[in-house]
């Protein structure tokens, strides 16, 4: 049986306009949603406490000099897995650190002023860590959608939701599961 989700449909709302905009006033999130402040503010403190919901401050890279961005792909040795990718997130020009499966182990994104720095980066930091198998560079020139321009949907999308029993609600005809005609 699939867990019940910790936030209902007013915390979406919330959830998305907090998107939008994470300095809005609970008044005016109250004014949107048709909620009362008081109920607004309850609402996001426990999206907060309970880690549904961040609220941060998203750099734009090239508005801070920084104009190259790559991904990283590297293949470690698998006892160094976690020193490796601890490693990288200690980098202040990595962004983003994550394991992975497939044909490599640890993905990292990275973010330079300029590409002429990407050579003397991997040559002299990234080489420099024990337990690097193979690293596999892939340049970014244009980010088409970034992660936060991501969107919480308003809704659940139907093709995910799962009944009590833990099957699909609807079946991949996009016919109620379990239905008799």
């Amino acid at each position: 049986m699939a867990a019940p989700p910790l936030f209902d449909e007013q915390d979406r709302i919330l959830m998305g306009l907090l998107q939008a905009d994470a300095r809005a006033s609970y008044q005016y999130l109250a004014e949107v949603t048709g909620m009362s402040a008081s109920t607004v503010r309850r609402r996001v403190e426990r999206l907060i406490e309970t880690e549904a919901v961040r609220l941060v401050a998203v750099p734009n890279w090239p508005s801070l000099g920084l104009y190259f961005a790559a991904f990283l792909a590297l293949s470690v040795d698998l006892p160094r897995l976690r020193s490796v990718g601890n490693e990288l997130a200690r980098m202040d020009e990595i962004a983003f650190v994550a394991l992975s499966t497939g044909s490599f182990d640890i993905f990292a994104q990275l973010v330079l002023p300029m590409n002429a720095d990407f050579v003397r980066f991997v040559t002299q930091r990234v080489a420099a860590i024990e337990g690097i198998r193979d690293i596999q560079t892939f340049m970014i020139p244009e980010y088409i959608k970034s992660f936060h321009e991501y969107r919480l949907p308003a809704s659940p999308n139907p093709l995910y939701v799962r009944e009590s029993n833990g099957a699909y609600a609807f079946a991949e005809d996009g016919m109620t599961a379990g239905r008799v005609d």
